[in-house]
């Protein structure tokens, strides 16, 4: 795929995302103001809070968890039919794609679905909408669940939206420049 097709398709599905956040919000009049007591420590605990899933991917695209019955043919596809999608994309690409995902899908799944339904609703949906394949469902779903334990026990939209951004970015660089074919 091309760079212009890739940031245009990006664009269009998040910005068709980000458009859903602010008329559900409206809707269901939920504030998605960034409230925080502390800039600095949510920024530490989005970023910090990426490594535990940023980690699991890595080890999941490993030689180690190709031999996991489950997670081979989730790797293969990852490695394969995804990382196919993104070789075109440089870095600022990346950079982009991870920063609208993580702005636009955060105020919709934990600042508007999670808000108004609960944790494991939105967890829910984020994973059957991200769904490739049952264990990348699975492991969505899951990590939905880890994004709203941490928007719920801090009480900021910054920290699930720099933990989704911090994660995209390092599993799209890692896919995209570390991991052969």
């Amino acid at each position: 795929m091309s760079r212009y097709k890739l940031l245009s398709a990006t664009c269009a599905i998040e910005g068709t995302v980000l458009a859903i956040a602010l008329f559900l919000a409206k809707y269901f009049d939920v504030k998605l103001l960034f409230q925080t007591e502390s800039l600095l420590y949510d920024f530490l605990i989005g970023t910090f809070g990426a490594w535990i899933p940023l980690s699991l991917f890595i080890f999941l695209l490993s030689k180690r968890g190709e031999t996991i019955p489950f997670i081979g043919s989730l790797r293969k596809l990852v490695i394969t039919d995804v990382k196919s999608i993104f070789d075109k994309a440089n870095l600022f690409d990346l950079y982009l794609i991870s920063l609208f995902a993580g702005f636009a899908e955060e105020l919709l799944f934990r600042g508007v679905l999670q808000v108004t339904f609960g944790i494991v609703p939105a967890s829910i949906i984020f994973g059957l909408l991200h769904f490739i394949t049952p264990a990348y469902g699975i492991f969505v779903t899951i990590m939905g669940f880890y994004i709203g334990i941490l928007f719920h026990l801090h009480q900021s939209i910054l920290t699930p939206v720099l933990l989704h951004f911090f994660y995209d970015f390092g599993a799209l660089v890692y896919l995209r420049y570390f991991v052969k074919t």
